[in-house]
């Protein structure tokens, strides 16, 4: 079968989250034997990351992120709300209208529900059935955040947004041939909205040979957090740790190094580590593995969002055991004080870290307990299943 990916980031194997997860699906992709090309998003000092993709790729086309003047008039041409509207790019459009008529795919995959706008209501791309893979539902997220801060400047001005944001959504989705999510709950989410849409499970896959050398590494005193920062819902994690249980946490562990890891890193994360040299601000980094072995602990504390949170199996696969919220846990079947510890408040979050650092034989054992979910719920061969099931669905769609 012949397919072309759309992705607003560079699938990158030593990535973070999405871009891992991409290029985890399009390489059990080519392992199946399908033809892939890719069409994305990218900055210009990004292009040499496109060499670890392309052994997997027939052809590969980069355009620039549309800037913040350049997307604002297009947005309102096309109807596309925020924030969907932050990647509308007109000659994103035609690129993939163009590709599609000229390679003649069976199917186009948009990864990430943004990128599922260029292939809805396009009038210039032919025939082809669209697959949408949903990593978090946009409206379902708003809906959270609206719930956490409702009377906030930020939730306010989501309330006025999401009526239209989810009639978008919801158009776009049943538009779609077949919807991909990574998890059960987030399509139990989307068929409350409509119970008429396609939608597969498709599970993250980790490779956990990637992760080999992390479990021998010598460990600091030191946790990390890793996110994309342009995604909301780390912005708040990260800012809300880092105000309401780091400097209890700084106190009862003199030595202790936070790890900030991710791509966009706003001013105001990177003032965190201007006030306190214990707060490291990575920015993105080349390979996520490194920070991985340095660390103890990996805590999750977010409040917001949807979806699956990858960075967390990534965690369980690099030997470092995970505290996290129960929001930021979606998707992984693990149970608090074995695999993972679990708690949505500052109290919790200190006394689990702390209890974490403090006991080798507790972090050893959730290690291990970790792994051995990875190992049995998010396996190459079931994603595959998931993915091959999912492109049979498709092609039957209005045949």
């Amino acid at each position: 079968m012949k397919i072309l990916v759309l992705s607003k980031l560079l699938p990158h194997p030593k990535g973070i989250s999405g871009s891992l997860i991409i290029h985890n699906r399009m390489r059990l992709l080519s392992e199946m034997g399908h033809e892939l090309d890719l069409l994305a998003f990218a900055n210009e000092s990004e292009g040499v990351l496109a060499d670890d993709i392309r052994p997997l790729v027939r052809r590969i086309r980069l355009l620039p992120p549309p800037g913040r003047f350049q997307r604002i008039p297009r947005a309102r041409f096309f109807g596309v709300p925020y924030p969907f509207s932050a990647l509308t790019c007109g000659d994103m459009r035609r690129a993939v209208a163009e590709m599609a008529g000229l390679h003649q795919y069976n199917v186009v995959i948009a990864e990430f529900s943004a990128m599922g706008q260029f292939i809805f209501r396009n009038p210039m791309l032919p025939a082809v059935r669209r697959i949408v893979s949903v990593h978090e539902c946009a409206s379902t997220a708003f809906a959270k955040a609206i719930r956490l801060r409702p009377w906030s400047p930020g939730g306010m001005l989501k309330k006025i947004q999401y009526p239209r944001l989810l009639r978008y959504e919801c158009a776009m989705y049943g538009n779609a041939d077949r919807i991909l999510t990574l998890t059960g709950r987030e399509r139990d989410a989307m068929l409350e909205h409509n119970p008429d849409l396609k939608i597969t499970v498709v599970p993250h896959t980790a490779d956990i040979a990637a992760y080999k050398e992390c479990w021998s590494a010598e460990r600091e005193n030191a946790i990390i957090f890793v996110g994309y920062f342009s995604l909301e819902a780390n912005r708040d994690a990260v800012l809300w740790f880092a105000r309401s249980v780091w400097p209890a946490l700084r106190r009862r562990f003199p030595d202790l190094v936070f790890y900030v890891v991710g791509r966009a890193a706003t001013p105001e994360i990177r003032a965190l580590g201007a006030r306190d040299s214990r707060i490291k601000v990575t920015g993105e980094v080349d390979d996520i593995r490194p920070y991985l072995a340095k660390a103890k602990a990996f805590v999750c504390p977010v409040r917001m969002g949807s979806g699956f949170r990858a960075k967390l199996l990534e965690a369980m696969a690099a030997g470092v055991p995970v505290v996290s919220t129960a929001l930021g846990a979606e998707g992984i079947p693990a149970w608090t004080g074995d695999s993972m510890l679990i708690t949505d408040t500052a109290q919790g979050f200190l006394r689990h870290t702390s209890l974490i650092l403090s006991d080798y034989e507790l972090r050893r054992t959730m290690a291990r307990n970790a792994l051995a979910i990875v190992k049995a719920g998010f396996s190459a061969d079931r994603s595959a299943r998931a993915l091959d099931s999912a492109l049979a669905e498709a092609m039957k769609a209005g045949a």
